[in-house]
């Protein structure tokens, strides 16, 4: 499958910056896009340009506008606090990007990428039916295909 679309997040607190990745991406001809919070747990990904305004929306994310087109990413780009290497990703705990993962899979393909720092490695990370795994973390140092 050749990805058209790819999706990040604008850090909060320490969590390593996708965003340079996501503008190469975007230099590259991709549609790229950003995570919008809505009730539920609900995650939805809203097109954005690098240099777009963003809106802060819930727990402080910034995020693009009502304005914005709505976009199904071949590629998601997912924050975490830590993971495995089978896939496992421990996030903050509301479940919204599983539900968007396990909702975009059903609707056709999307790999989940976690963005982290190496030093986030945990041998195991306790997980629940209803966590949807990594297929790869990218870090720094490393590419890490999961479950291999």
């Amino acid at each position: 499958m050749q990805a058209t679309s790819a999706a990040g997040y604008f850090p909060v607190h320490d969590e390593l910056d996708p965003i340079p990745l996501l503008e190469a991406l975007h230099a590259q001809g991709l549609s790229t896009a950003l995570p919008v919070v809505r009730p539920g747990p609900d995650l939805v990904f809203r097109e954005w340009s690098p240099g777009a305004q963003l809106k802060r929306g819930k727990f402080g994310l910034q995020q693009p506008g009502p304005e914005s087109p709505e976009l199904m990413p071949d590629i998601v780009l997912v924050p975490l606090l830590a993971f495995d290497r089978k896939g496992g990703r421990l996030g903050y705990g509301a479940g919204y990007y599983d539900a968007a993962l396990r909702r975009m899979r059903r609707q056709g393909t999307a790999a989940a990428i976690g963005i982290a720092f190496d030093e986030q490695e945990f041998p195991d990370v306790p997980q629940e039916p209803q966590d949807e795994p990594l297929d790869t973390i990218l870090t720094p140092s490393r590419i890490i295909a999961c479950g291999e």
